[in-house]
């Protein structure tokens, strides 16, 4: 029997399964890193990917007369008499660039970020090199920056992502008011491949052309998202990482600093995978301990890749750092309490209100300001469901909805009504957490800043303001954390004199479509009554959740990773594609997935197809996560899985203030991964008629066409619905 929708291949791959013994075999990155797949040769997907596509990849790089270049032109054309401002540490990195932009010919000044673990020796290199060729320098502090931190290791398991936004708010508004027109870093290539690149290489990205412009709206969101800093400050100070034009490897750095060793010393006191900061052991120790891997894995793995390391090297610098009395007493200073080994923990900030549910278990677990009794229940089988499909990357499945307000909005009214959202609504409150190798979760409670944000699109054209739109969804996904919360995310988008918009991205363990309909009545009614107004009351998500939950002998088990990837989707590594058809008049899920199963037969295929309706009413009132998908009734593989959404314009009330805007960039039908490992059909009535949505691995397309599956499934809907009509 031909099966017209599998693999290309019958070579099984392997996910990462976790283990420490499983790692690549040719760049040693671990099996532990998220989402990570090996091939029947041990490859991983990352290699496979840069060896098929890696004149395409290295097409972003350039050499140091493009830099050169590009430099002189900016402060030519601002009049300045600085080229640039370089982000200096003291480390070996940037002291290098430093090196080479003097000797490049470069008028340059320096700017260093002390956040309070910087090492004394890197700081001296500072003071002595700066001093020695004559540069200006300032060096800037955080007044607040160990609270940074604590807020950084409770969302990201990691100091530097708090580093990081400081030091690039503080260097953006010093450079905009010298006037000087270009920041230059000292990020590495892997670095780069890994924080700048990879969001579109896993999309099939490749060109620079197309990279750029969505480099630029990603660094206005992240610094929108993030601080207080106008739009127009980061639009007039462009960073320009250096080694993204210069192809040394690290022993020619090593090399040209050891030439003159007389200014620079080595920092003996900053453990593995820094040369400048102390705390960043801390860091490592944390997201080792929490995330299960190394946060360092993916950069330094690719600086293997791109043969600027040695795989051994690699190994040594990505060692688990120790928890020795000093790590211990940096981690005690801001107020994060050390994880312990082998362990996941919730995130720390003791919840504001607890709430008490029957049938719930209470488990006591440490926190940074206290210790606390947090009432946990076990996860919905529906939840449950949404995690396996998840696999390696549970944190990201939020779906998002684009709203227009009718009248005009502002940033404290989304507050208000948010505000009162979370205060209304335990399962908005929910947190989740691994206990014993399953997840449970529990209320929360309303504390922290409010997961609200705004976003300055005025001015822009139709292209600019998709682009931020789209670079807003994955920032707001990311702002995601099943156990720091909030699962929740919104963003006022100003259009200026156009009407304001709302960006709306919520986890899928929280709300099905029902649940959907719910919040946005609700939101509705606030918003119409300017952020407050008595909702209608709810039942307890916890108190029902108890009750529908597994026994207690099998409450822990931890759901499967999600569905096997296929060689071709991994050889490829490039994300789905959709092929849209339309089908005529709406149809019911029984109705379309009955047409898959029929041509599937036809064709020589089991008829598996497992089906999701989204429309379906199960479910108490209130929001919440119920709706299961439902496997093939014949036991068969599930070939395709169908999801009915129905008329997304019936998720808002008749008389909302809200108005549903249609937008590819915010398209409410697709989660991260969706016909990433096999095929999604997705089933919407727009304008009473109803399309299907196909999306697949790029391997399968070709073989989906050949057979005309998506129109032989449009023509036996719409002969049905002819031969239904009068």
């Amino acid at each position: 029997m031909t099966t017209h929708l599998a693999p290309a291949t019958t070579a099984a791959a392997e996910t990462g399964t976790g283990t420490p013994e499983r790692a690549c075999a040719r760049c040693g990155i671990s099996g532990r890193y998220p989402g990570i797949a090996f091939d029947a040769a041990g490859i991983c997907d990352l290699c496979t990917m840069y060896e098929r596509h890696g004149t395409e990849i290295d097409a972003y790089f350039g050499d140091v007369e493009r830099f050169v270049s590009l430099v002189r032109a900016r402060s030519a054309e601002r009049g300045s008499d600085v080229d640039c401002l370089l982000l200096y540490s003291g480390g070996k990195d940037s002291s290098y660039v430093l090196y080479r932009l003097i000797d490049l010919g470069l008028r340059v000044r320096t700017f260093t970020f002390d956040n309070g673990f910087i090492s004394r020796t890197a700081l001296r290199n500072v003071e002595t090199i700066t001093s020695e060729l004559g540069i200006e320098h300032v060096t800037a502090t955080h007044a607040d920056q160990d609270r940074v931190f604590l807020r950084s290791l409770q969302q990201h398991k990691s100091v530097c992502n708090g580093c990081f936004r400081s030091l690039l708010d503080l260097s953006t508004r010093h450079a905009h008011d010298l006037g000087i027109p270009t920041i230059v870093t000292g990020l590495s290539r892997g670095q780069i491949m890994d924080e700048r690149l990879s969001w579109f290489h896993r999309r099939g990205i490749f060109d620079p052309a197309e990279i750029e412009p969505g480099l630029r709206e990603g660094r206005r969101v992240y610094h929108q998202s993030g601080g207080d800093i106008a739009p127009e400050v980061v639009d007039s100070v462009e960073v320009v990482d250096y080694y993204r034009y210069s192809d040394v490897t690290k022993d020619g750095i090593r090399a040209l600093l050891h030439e003159r060793s007389d200014l620079w010393a080595q920092p003996g006191d900053t453990g593995f995978c820094s040369s400048n900061c102390m705390i960043n052991d801390a860091g490592v120790l944390v997201h080792t301990r929490e995330r299960g891997f190394h946060n360092y894995e993916a950069p330094t793995r690719w600086e293997v890749r791109l043969g600027h390391l040695e795989r051994a090297e690699a190994d040594e610098e990505l060692r688990m750092p120790a928890a020795t009395p000093r790590v211990r007493k940096m981690l005690m200073r801001i107020g994060y309490p050390l994880p312990e080994a082998g362990t996941v923990r919730p995130g720390a900030g003791a919840p504001a209100a607890e709430r008490t549910s029957p049938a719930v278990t209470t488990v006591s677990t440490s926190d940074a300001d206290s210790t606390a009794d947090r009432h946990r229940t076990p996860l919905t089988p529906a939840q449950r469901q949404v995690l396996a499909r998840a696999g390696n990357t549970p944190g990201r499945q939020g779906r998002a909805l684009l709203l227009e307000a009718k009248a005009p909005a502002d940033s404290a009214l989304a507050r208000r009504s948010t505000l009162a959202l979370l205060l209304h609504h335990e399962a908005l409150r929910l947190r989740f957490a691994e206990r014993d190798g399953g997840w449970e979760q529990y209320d929360a409670g309303v504390s922290g800043a409010l997961p609200v944000l705004r976003l300055d699109a005025s001015g822009r054209d139709t292209p600019a303001e998709a682009g931020l739109l789209r670079a807003a969804v994955d920032r707001l996904r990311s702002r995601i954390s099943l156990t720091d919360g909030p699962l929740l995310q919104l963003a006022l988008v100003d259009r200026g004199p156009l009407p304001a918009r709302l960006l709306l991205v919520v986890h899928e363990l929280l709300a099905d479509t029902r649940s959907w309909r719910t919040l946005l009545r609700d939101l509705s009614a606030l918003w119409a009554a300017g952020g407050e107004t008595p909702l209608p009351p709810t039942e307890s998500f916890l108190h029902r959740a108890a009750a529908v939950a597994p026994g207690a002998a099998d409450r822990f088990d931890q759901p499967g990773p999600g569905p096997a990837r296929s060689p071709a989707a991994d050889a490829d590594a490039r994300e789905p594609v959709r092929i849209r058809v339309d089908c005529g008049a709406p149809a019911s899920a029984t109705r379309v997935a009955a047409a898959l199963s029929a041509v599937l037969a036809d064709l020589g295929d089991e008829p598996g197809v497992e089906v999701l309706d989204h429309t379906a009413e199960d479910g108490p009132r209130g929001i919440g996560r119920w709706s299961l998908a439902q496997a093939p009734s014949s036991g068969a593989p599930a070939l395709i899985r169908y999801e009915h959404f129905g008329d997304l314009a019936a998720l808002l009330p008749t008389d909302s203030p809200f108005a549903l805007v249609a937008a590819d960039e915010a398209d409410f039908t697709v989660l991260p991964g969706t016909g990433r490992d096999t095929v999604t059909v997705s089933g919407v009535v727009r304008q009473g008629v109803l399309h299907l949505d196909w999306w697949c691995p790029p391997g399968r397309r070709g073989r989906l066409l050949a057979a005309a599956v998506p129109e032989r499934v449009a023509r036996r809907l719409t002969a049905a619905t002819d031969s239904a009509a009068p």
